[in-house]
């Protein structure tokens, strides 16, 4: 009962203290509406300055020297028909029950793939870049799906753009396509324009969208024209990426596919070479093999530790041109070159740094609270003075005990012979000075 009266009383007494004074009041309550306004502001601010928003700019640059693309190149048909049929198989060896009938104790698997794909004198007639085939590094890939591929990679890079310092590619096929249907199946060339670093792979999920594709019929001569696009972005928690320029994060996508594929069937195929494990020799091996390699294309390779580059460049293709192309075998003609040396290119950046957290708390402080540096310096000031002198001074005289008293007294007792002094010498100058100025006059 006590207590309660008590806290009535304070409340009376504080509420008396506040209407006594209006402008008091009206202060009190504009400054604590302002003080919860700025630890709101601080608090997103400290929030930022932890975690920056990330922003994105892009500009344009006119590049002194041009660096092409890779080209990668897969036939269609990719498997040979009459050499599949003297191994029993039917078109192509993907299918669930192909290796039925195929005799693991004449061949292997190794061979099978060997002879029924088109090795690189079946696929080109000649290529080059800027007029010279030496400017070009031809590297062949074994795919289930695509059958062999062979990928161009550029070897220099050209200081002018147009179509007579490009890649010139004439591609030979051995069948056309009026003798050759397959429903809407048409013989042909895949092409794979991408970046030379990340390499080729005929998953969806590890080409990762920065693979650019067309397709093109026998008899046909294609131009396209590139564009350049360079994205630099920052790692996040959104999008986590990696700083190593030379990590293929495709090529890590692609073994993580293969090893979890070899360890669930104990077995790997030609189209998987780097596995470390033996060739599948029996049917059921083989189709439990395709079985799990189609099943798990779209595996997440972030559980391998794959992640995608921070920066890359995005291969763009138009199609300026295409028309027949005829010649005594099937053939395809393919140009690929730059019209102009502009490239794009897409930066991001951290939008909140420590410049703008400083301006963003001087402005809370200032227009909100009033504060200025100074004002601040002597805020700390004081704050030091209550904290650290008062605490230091109650230290000593714990200390010193009960001697204080004494001490005390004598230092009065000091300061007030001191006082008398300073008296008595300034009469005994008053009275010096008034002797002299008597005898002066005398």
């Amino acid at each position: 009962m006590i207590s309660q009266t008590k806290l009535k009383q304070k409340f009376w007494d504080v509420l008396h203290f506040l209407c006594y004074d209006p402008k008091r009041l009206v202060r009190i309550i504009v400054l604590s509406i302002c003080s919860v306004v700025v630890i709101f502001q601080l608090t997103e601010c400290f929030h930022k300055l932890i975690n920056p928003p990330i922003t994105t700019h892009s500009r344009f640059d006119l590049n002194e020297s041009m660096s092409y693309p890779a080209i990668t190149f897969c036939r269609n048909p990719p498997y040979k028909f009459d050499v599949m049929e003297r191994y029993n198989l039917s078109q192509h060896p993907k299918y669930a029950n192909a290796f039925n009938k195929f005799d693991f104790s004449q061949a292997s698997l190794d061979d099978l793939f060997r002879d029924a794909t088109y090795n690189e004198s079946e696929f080109f007639i000649q290529y080059g870049l800027d007029g010279l085939t030496e400017n070009v590094e031809v590297i062949s890939s074994m795919h289930l799906d695509m059958g062999q591929c062979f990928t161009l990679n550029p070897l220099t890079t050209t200081t002018h753009s147009w179509k007579d310092v490009g890649f010139s590619i004439l591609l030979q096929h051995d069948i056309r396509d009026d003798v050759y249907y397959l429903g809407e199946d048409l013989p042909g060339w895949h092409i794979f324009i991408h970046d030379p670093v990340e390499g080729f792979a005929e998953n969806r999920m590890q080409s990762s969208g920065r693979v650019e594709y067309l397709f093109m019929e026998v008899d046909e001569e294609i131009e396209i024209k590139l564009t350049t696009q360079h994205f630099y972005m920052l790692p996040s928690a959104e999008n986590m990426c990696t700083t190593e320029n030379e990590m293929s994060s495709t090529r890590c996508s692609e073994l993580c596919h293969w090893h979890h594929v070899v360890n669930i069937v104990g077995c790997t195929g030609p189209w998987m070479p780097d596995t470390e494990q033996e060739l599948c020799d029996t049917a059921n091996e083989t189709q439990q093999l395709i079985k799990h390699y189609k099943r798990l294309e779209d595996l997440d390779s972030r559980v391998c530790g794959c992640f995608q580059p921070c920066s890359t460049t995005i291969f763009t293709a138009y199609v300026m041109n295409r028309k027949h192309y005829r010649i005594n075998v099937p053939s395809g003609q393919v140009w690929l070159y730059y019209t102009s040396k502009m490239v794009t290119i897409v930066e991001e950046f951290h939008g909140y740094d420590l410049t703008q957290f400083v301006a963003d708390l001087g402005g809370s402080l200032g227009f909100l609270l009033g504060l200025s540096v100074l004002g601040l310096i002597g805020l700390l000031e004081k704050i030091v003075a209550l904290l650290f002198i008062r605490n230091l001074i109650a230290e000593k005289r714990n200390r010193t005990g009960g001697g204080g008293t004494i001490d005390a007294k004598q230092q009065l007792e000091k300061e007030k012979s001191d006082e008398l002094s300073q008296n008595y010498t300034s009469i005994t100058e008053c009275s010096d000075t008034t002797l002299a100025v008597a005898n002066v006059k005398k």
